[in-house]
Parts: C-alpha cells; sequence; structure tokens
C-alpha cells in the first residue's frame, strides 16, 4: 500500500514539474507559473488526503469534497485578488484520483487565464450518464482558451469535448 501511495505521489510530482518546464518553455510569466504551482501543489495534498481518507475500495474521490476543498484552495490563494469564486457543484459521484488530478489543472488553468480580469469565477461539476461535465464561467473574456496549448493538452490527458463560448467553457468527459 505504501509503494503505491509513494508511486502516485511521484507520478502527481513529475506531471506537475512537466507543465512547469512547458510553462517556462513558453515563456509563461514566472508569476503565474508560481500561482499555477502553488494551488496545484496544494490541490495534489487534497487529492491525496482524500485518497487516504476513501472507503471506496479503488481510492475514488468524491467530487463535491474535491470541489469544496479546490475552492478553499483558490480562496485562499487568490485572497489579496479581488476575485471570487463560486463552486457549483452539487451532485457528489466517485471519480478515480488520475482523471481528477487532470480535472484540477484544467480548472488551474481556466483559473489562471481568467483571474487577472476576473472578479467572479464560478466552477463545476455535474454527472451526465456516463459522463461528467465541468462548467466553468467568470465575467471575463475566455476567447483564447482553445488557442491556450497548456489547456488543450489537459483536455487531450482526459479525453475531453469542450464547448466555448464568450466567457464560459463546458468540458465533457468520460467517467
Amino acid at each position: 500500500m505504501l509503494r503505491e501511495y509513494n508511486h502516485r505521489i511521484n507520478n502527481d510530482l513529475q506531471a506537475l514539474l512537466a507543465f512547469i518546464k512547458l510553462k517556462r518553455r513558453f515563456g509563461v510569466d514566472n508569476d503565474e507559473i508560481l500561482n499555477f504551482s502553488c494551488v496545484s501543489i496544494s490541490s495534489v495534498s487534497a487529492i491525496q488526503n482524500m485518497m487516504y481518507d476513501s472507503d471506496d475500495d479503488e481510492s475514488r474521490i468524491g467530487t463535491a469534497g474535491f470541489f469544496k476543498n479546490l475552492k478553499k484552495i483558490l480562496d485562499d490563494h487568490y485572497a489579496r485578488s479581488n476575485v471570487q469564486f463560486i463552486n457549483e457543484t452539487t451532485e457528489d459521484f466517485l471519480m478515480n484520483p488520475k482523471k481528477m488530478f487532470h480535472i484540477m489543472f484544467l480548472v488551474n488553468e481556466m483559473v489562471a487565464m481568467s483571474v487577472d480580469e476576473a472578479t467572479k469565477i464560478t466552477f463545476g461539476i455535474e454527472k451526465d450518464g456516463d459522463d461528467a461535465i465541468i462548467n466553468y464561467s467568470c465575467d471575463a473574456s475566455m476567447a483564447g482558451c482553445g488557442e491556450n496549448i497548456f489547456f488543450e493538452q489537459m483536455i487531450k490527458q482526459i479525453d475531453a469535448i469542450p464547448e466555448y463560448g464568450d466567457s464560459s467553457v463546458s468540458i465533457k468527459f468520460s467517467i
């Protein structure tokens, strides 16, 4: 069990490091990289704690609890900014920790793309049969979202289908 836990943490940290290196290679601002890293590390910790506390045989994670934790992480990290984060997740269902890890990266990247201009960011996840849908909206433009290489890479990781609006994104993927 300890080996499996160690393996998962190592994989999570290696994935985080890969995204940080990509961001540096593409000239992303150091402050944005630091924000992304801090929120991601806190989120990885939340995922690991939820897996440890899980009664599920496969260590799956409850979506409502994770999104509640993610909102708290975002509130804490961006406390000095003028952004209000709203979690609209109402239904709780279990999800594979690896998929939840990629979802965390997706939401984190969407926040990074909009936090400088937004004052209100709303996000959540809902179940739709065998699929799940992440809904994200803000009071700033999300027009460049589909052109963001990091965002597109994360979409591919979970084999998702995004739908873009002016200030929103819905991402549908198989659970």
